[in-house]
């Protein structure tokens, strides 16, 4: 049986007694009075105590993988990760998946026995609600965002942020303006205006190329399906007050 260590630490954060070099000797000294020879203890040492990107876990995986490793011994089970979705993931890429035996000698978990499995099931569940919490409060934030008026992401073509607000700019719905007037009196494609607005160096929203994707974007955009393009001027406050009174009812029906 391919018995394999592994050490973790995080260089922004030593514990005492619980170096690299400690967790070998905690790792060997249980190999040896269990019977367990470790062929080589692998280690990362990274500033980070979260991530599973590292060359030493990769390598682990790896291994796995290839069935090369039927066990992992490690001193600690916070040395794989401090954060309980990705030790979830992690067990489940290594134990399920890979059916490796995982041991954390300071928890006395071993993941062939019945108490350990359990906890394994305890790490996804808390792992499940971590998911639900974290797309939770993201729904509150954008949500009191909006309550005071604030716009969450990118600002639609036509509108930019100022003092975390959305409001129209001009530049930018007078070529909105233009886009309707090809495509409704000139009867223009989607290309041709396209073609037209990249040969007047004309920029998208990103400095960007325009491309016909982009126009018809723009075009379908319920944003503006709702003016009056004949008689729009970017120069009255009126009318840029209709375009962001119809932004802002479609902000309302999505929410």
């Amino acid at each position: 049986m391919s018995t394999y260590g592994y050490a973790r630490l995080n260089a922004l954060h030593v514990p005492e007694n619980f170096t690299i070099d400690d967790q070998s000797h905690i790792i060997r000294d249980y190999a040896k009075n269990n019977n367990l020879d470790v062929v080589s203890i692998i280690s990362d040492k990274e500033q980070t105590s979260i991530s599973l990107d590292m060359p030493g876990m990769k390598k682990l995986v790896n291994m796995a993988e290839e069935g090369e490793m039927q066990t992992l011994v490690i001193a600690r089970l916070d040395r794989i990760t401090r954060s309980v979705r990705k030790m979830n993931h992690f067990i489940e890429q290594l134990c399920i998946k890979n059916n490796v035996r995982l041991i954390s000698i300071a928890e006395e978990f071993d993941s062939e026995r019945k108490s350990s499995q359990d906890i394994m099931n305890v790490i996804r569940i808390i792992s499940k609600w971590d998911v639900k919490m974290i797309s939770d409060r993201t729904k509150k934030l954008i949500r009191d965002k909006r309550q005071v008026g604030e716009y969450v992401g990118h600002a639609p073509f036509g509108f930019v942020y100022k003092s975390k607000k959305l409001v129209p700019h001009p530049k930018e719905v007078d070529i909105v303006k233009n886009i309707f007037r090809k495509r409704n009196i000139e009867r223009a494609s989607y290309h041709k205006i396209a073609r037209c607005l990249n040969e007047k160096r004309i920029p998208s929203k990103r400095g960007k190329k325009w491309y016909a994707e982009t126009i018809k974007m723009i075009y379908k955009s319920p944003i503006y399906n709702s003016v009056d393009w004949t008689t729009f001027s970017s120069q009255d406050p009126a009318c840029m007050q209709e375009l962001l009174d119809s932004l802002q009812r479609l902000r309302a029906e999505r929410d």
